[in-house]
């Protein structure tokens, strides 16, 4: 049996991931003394009531080397392939601790990819594994799939509100109140080395219609779903899922919620996409 592992940076449920025939290892968010496992303890949604509340950023930690040895052993010694999806190694430790994990075992029956990305690129190549997997692929050949679309897997967020980003450190604090005031929404993207900002739309307006104008003028390529993120705004997710299909767009549309470690930069009302882009 061939086993597709990642972690919850995917963004997807357990209880989907229970569906899939897949497993999701979480990361853990801690609020004061309190931590918590993603989608496990706490999901999603319930994340960012806390974070609206709390009066202190939470921090956040990777799947440690242990949990990533275990269930590669379980899967392995019961003779399964494995192929690991991961968040991209520049924006979190959990990459690294799978690496040690699987540098210790030491078996060719485990392939371990860097995904280069993050949410809903994350999730876009999970999905993607999953149908490969499904029509009957070997993990060698599903990992030479995956491996050959990270070039051309997109990740664009849109933030709504800039005090996240100024809490987590990620702007400057002389930048927030002027962007706030301005009604500025940064664009990031994810990148292989990182985050970083590409743009920024003025007004809660704009925002569906950057998404819209990137799409055309890169193309996602219809062989592959495209992933739409939202920070507990799934009504945003949805008017702009419905605008999407308005302006042709075709790709099978998946919705998922962004989970802690992306959402505790971005903050709530946030959203945005991820897509392979046809050649």
């Amino acid at each position: 049996m061939i086993r597709i592992i990642t972690d919850s940076l995917c963004d997807m449920t357990m209880d989907y991931a229970k569906k899939q025939n897949i497993d999701i290892l979480p990361l853990t968010v801690r609020f004061g003394e309190t931590d918590y496992k993603c989608g496990i303890d706490l999901s999603n949604e319930d994340f960012y009531d806390k974070l609206e509340s709390s009066e202190e950023t939470p921090s956040t930690a990777a799947v440690n080397p242990y949990e990533f040895e275990e269930i590669f052993r379980k899967y392995i010694e019961a003779g399964d392939d494995i192929v690991a999806i991961l968040f991209s190694k520049h924006m979190s430790a959990t990459y690294q601790s799978a690496a040690i994990a699987a540098d210790s075992i030491e078996s060719d029956k485990l392939r371990l990819i860097d995904c280069e990305n993050g949410a809903m690129g994350q999730a876009l190549l999970i999905e993607t594994a999953i149908v490969l997997r499904d029509k009957g692929l070997t993990a060698d050949e599903i990992a030479e799939n995956i491996k050959s679309l990270l070039p051309k897997t997109r990740t664009y967020i849109i933030v709504d509100n800039m005090d996240f980003l100024n809490r987590s450190g990620r702007i400057s604090k002389s930048a927030e109140p002027v962007g706030s005031q301005m009604k500025i929404h940064p664009v990031l993207q994810l990148l292989a080395d990182g985050v970083k900002p590409v743009d920024k739309v003025k007004g809660r307006k704009s925002c569906n219609a950057w998404l819209i104008n990137k799409l055309r003028e890169n193309t996602p390529d219809t062989n592959y779903k495209l992933v739409i993120g939202h920070s507990n705004a799934p009504d945003r997710a949805e008017a702009l899922k419905e605008q999407l299909q308005e302006a042709g767009i075709t790709n099978e549309i998946f919705i998922t919620c962004i989970g802690p470690i992306v959402g505790t930069h971005i903050g709530p009302n946030s959203f945005g996409i991820g897509y392979i882009v046809k050649e």
